[in-house]
């Protein structure tokens, strides 16, 4: 269905969809922070936020944000050094959380935190030089 918007509206419209998809990526990268501290200190989040309606949030915001998709702009970046940097200290750091909650486990738990860090460094290298061609 399309809707015959004026100049002014529909340029306020795509700044609606883009405030959708901000409030929805920032809501999310508060969301997994909160979720990752809970798993440490689930008393310090308990007394200050019911995660189940924080993750409501999230989801409207999401849902959101899919349904009104904001138009994407071609552009080719090169892979640098900083990019590889954030890679490697992404596996780092997963493998280290992973490796916290694993270790009473022995000898596998460093094993499965090793494995969880190179699949965080791969997936993470293949979101970022992935083709976006259909």
């Amino acid at each position: 269905m399309r809707f015959n918007l004026s100049y002014e509206e529909r340029r306020v419209w795509e700044h609606a969809k883009y405030i959708f998809s901000y409030v929805f990526q920032t809501l999310l990268i508060l969301f997994l922070i909160v979720l990752l501290v809970k798993e440490f200190y689930p008393s310090f989040i308990d007394t200050r936020i019911n995660v189940n309606w924080f993750m409501l949030i999230v989801i409207v915001f999401g849902a959101l944000s899919i349904l009104f998709p904001v138009e994407k702009t071609e552009r080719k970046e090169e892979f640098n050094l900083r990019d590889k940097l954030l890679i490697i200290g992404l596996g780092v750091l997963g493998a280290a959380i992973i490796f916290l909650k694993l270790k009473e486990l022995g000898w596998i738990g460093y094993v499965i935190s090793i494995l969880g860090g190179l699949i965080i460094a791969l997936l993470s290298w293949l979101l970022l030089t992935e083709n976006d061609e259909h």
